[in-house]
């Protein structure tokens, strides 16, 4: 058995007032008249019962029409009177009219749809009819998971009629196919089918979960609307095409889905949606200027903050997901400052931007949340809805940090065991750190909260865990799956350091040059935080290095080998990110931490993809991608490489070194940094320059103002501002640079 039992698309604006009005009606009229129904069925039996015995010993006789095809005549014997032929007839049709006048009594036949005897009002009517309580609440799960999320993007009034009209057409369509049958056909089946047609063309995307339930095995799966729903309708087609429907109208839920994909189709086509009927939906359900909440904000600027707060909370009592007025809420206490009760209601207010469904805001107000009340955590249900949109957006270190977040603010909570679980798959599936994977997952099985179900999908997960560990630690000394720059340093639990990092879209400072646009700046300084120290098992032991080599771009000088092999860079602090760079100390500021003589620059060729408030998204030439944070940018440095054979233009062979603590090894000092040419920098926020220079010097700019390096020499020489320092080759550079450095 295999049975839907919900999907991820069921939060709606508001109350589906329609679908549950729908869902109240059906039953109701079933329970009105199911035993009456029954009472008439089995009387309607009775004498067809009765009818067919008569016939079957005088099978001489002749049928009405409509049974003359189901239930042949006989021959007339020789020896038979006329005389008798006459009587045994005459009793026949009696029993026959006795017959049908108790079958127009049953309620079925008189409101259900008859192909033969086809009539407007059972058109409607047998829509609200079942055969029975498995026939109503099979109706009604289906009815309820497609209804609901059509209803809250079509409004009220498109949806009820296109449920009654996707009823008629699934009538009609049944009538025509059999248009011979007496049998009347009931159910809302044919309405629902077209449901599911629109919710496949409008949803499609949509991941259903079904649970499943064989012999001694059951459980759950999710499936995508575009593969489980195209399958229903070919389950459909093959039993139409068998025969093997029984007592379905197949051909009704074959009419009703084509109908509703159909109208869906033309709905989107057409741009319907998108220009009238979400913008009516958005006139009722988002929020409007009521006099409660203007009443407000006029004691509010009137300086009467209490009674502007008393106002705010009834109103919230009456509505507590209207964003606007929950936003006034934080403002108030704020400026009461009752801390307290601003960082509860701002957590509130994340909660109320996922109800309406704007992940988008929803993230927004969690950023300037953890910005504004750093101590008071959101709840556990809005952390895991945002984990699970950024795993959505493919966004899986932030995922992984949400994830991280919920299970320390929210130990004892009962969905605790379902954060920890989804941690570790997302770690186990995407991160390939199966050890750590393997540390959630025994915390997940100990919680207290775990449910059986919970414990088995833990069990699986760890299974598929253990399978995995030989493969880590067997695996050739190339540059693993990287680990996100959230990553616990430690056992996730209470005790367990916050890591902060917000994907922010960067805006880009121009060098102080005439060329420069005024009103590019960035939105937000980023903040570092004390990272825990490493473990020496677990996640920490692992995380994913990349190589550290130091060839230089095409294009430029090979440059020659250090006087010193460079050691082997550290084990990663996964507090750090992707990269296997140390960070400043945190006791001094980035911008007034001074390089010490430095004998060995080990530099590793990257490409920027990306940018944010974090920092530098890199990839390496093997395609491993990483994180360099800012606070881990000590130093920066530029220079243009000569080369007298060249004929392309200045930029392109300009070189950036974004430089990192030095560390003191046996064989001296070795300063690592990660260098970039003007062609390495791949970032969409640049594409729009006029020339690579320009993109350089507006990248250069940003990256000194967030990470507040050290330029070298110079603020003016490192964007160029009056030309490059030009070299005839990188081993020049690199020894200009140590010596600057020392």
């Amino acid at each position: 058995m295999i049975i839907p039992i919900g999907h991820e698309d069921q939060q709606v604006k508001r109350l589906p007032w329609v679908t549950i009005a729908l869902v109240i009606a059906n039953v109701a009229v079933f329970i009105l008249t199911s035993q009456v129904a029954q009472q008439q069925a089995a009387e309607t039996r009775a004498r067809a019962q009765e009818t067919l015995r008569y016939f079957s010993e005088h099978p001489h006789l002749q049928l009405p029409s409509e049974l003359r095809n189901v239930i042949p005549s006989q021959p007339l014997p020789a020896d038979h009177s006329l005389t008798g032929l006459a009587e045994e007839q005459t009793k026949l049709d009696g029993m026959v009219g006795e017959f049908r006048a108790s079958a127009k009594r049953n309620v079925y036949w008189r409101f259900g749809y008859i192909p033969a005897d086809p009539s407007l009002l059972a058109l409607f009517t047998c829509m609200f009819l079942h055969g029975g309580w498995m026939h109503l609440l099979g109706n009604m799960l289906f009815l309820w998971l497609a209804g609901g999320s059509l209803e809250d993007r079509w409004g009220r009034v498109c949806f009820f009629v296109f449920y009654l009209a996707s009823g008629v057409v699934a009538a009609l369509i049944h009538g025509a196919m059999i248009p011979q049958s007496h049998v009347p056909m009931v159910g809302a089946s044919g309405a629902i089918a077209g449901l599911m047609g629109a919710f496949l063309v409008r949803l499609a995307a949509t991941r259903i979960r079904f649970f499943y339930w064989f012999i001694i095995f059951r459980g759950t799966f999710t499936m995508p609307a575009y593969v489980a729903l195209p399958f229903w309708l070919l389950q459909q087609f093959s039993m139409a095409r068998s025969g093997a429907g029984g007592g379905i109208a197949v051909w009704a839920h074959i009419g009703g889905f084509l109908f509703g994909a159909a109208i869906a189709l033309v709905i989107w086509l057409s741009r319907f949606e998108e220009k009238i009927l979400a913008p009516a939906v958005a006139k009722k359900t988002s929020w409007s200027a009521s006099e409660q909440l203007t009443a407000a904000l006029g004691m509010l600027d009137g300086g009467d903050v209490d009674g502007s707060i008393h106002s705010l909370v009834a109103l919230l009592r009456k509505s507590p997901n209207n964003i606007e007025a929950r936003a006034t809420l934080v403002g108030a206490y704020a400026q009461k400052g009752d801390t307290a009760s601003a960082g509860r209601e701002s957590g509130r207010l994340v909660s109320a931007y996922l109800a309406a469904r704007d992940m988008e805001g929803a993230l927004a107000a969690l950023e300037e949340h953890r910005r504004a009340h750093p101590d008071v955590a959101p709840s556990m249900r809005s952390l895991l809805a945002l984990a699970a949109y950024r795993e959505k957006q493919e966004q899986y270190a932030e995922a992984a940090d949400l994830y991280q977040r919920a299970i320390q603010a929210w130990p004892d909570d009962p969905l605790g065991p379902k954060a920890l679980i989804s941690y570790g798959r997302l770690i186990l599936d995407v991160f390939h750190e199966p050890d750590a994977a393997l540390e959630l997952l025994e915390q997940a099985r100990a919680h207290p909260k775990v449910t059986p179900e919970f414990e088995r999908v833990s069990q699986e997960l760890t299974a598929a865990a253990r399978r995995a560990r030989p493969a880590a630690a067997q695996a050739p000394e190339t540059a693993p799956m990287p680990a996100p720059e959230s990553a616990p340093a430690q056992p996730v639990g209470p005790e367990m350091p916050s890591i902060e990092g917000f994907e922010q879209t960067a805006h880009f400072d121009a060098p102080p040059s005439e060329e420069a646009p005024p009103q590019a700046t960035w939105q937000e300084e980023p903040t570092p935080s004390a990272s825990p120290e490493p473990p020496a098992t677990g996640w920490g032991a692992i995380t994913a290095q990349i190589e550290m080599p130091s060839a230089a771009e095409p294009g430029l000088a090979e440059p020659p080998p250090p006087s010193a092999p460079a050691p082997e860079p550290p084990a990663a602090d996964p507090s750090h990110g992707w990269l296997s760079i140390e960070e400043p100390s945190m006791e001094s500021p980035p911008e007034t931490v001074i390089l010490p003589v430095a004998r060995t620059l080990a530099p590793t060729v990257m490409q920027a993809v990306g940018i944010d408030a974090r920092g530098l998204r890199l990839k390496s030439r093997g395609g491993t991608a990483g994180v360099l944070q800012w606070q881990q940018i000590v130093g920066l440095s530029t220079a243009r490489i000569e080369d007298p054979a060249s004929t392309e233009q200045v930029g392109d062979n300009l070189v950036l070194d974004l430089l990192m603590a030095p560390e003191s090894t046996p064989d001296g000092e070795v300063v690592r940094c990660v260098r970039l040419s003007a062609q390495d920098l791949a970032i969409p926020q640049l594409q729009n320059e006029p020339s690579p220079l320009r993109g350089f010097q507006r990248f250069v700019a940003t990256a000194l103002k967030a990470s507040g390096a050290t330029p070298h020499p110079s603020r003016e020489e490192c964007l160029g501002q009056k030309g490059f320092a030009t070299f005839p080759d990188l081993a020049a550079y690199e020894a200009a640079l140590l010596a600057r450095l020392a």
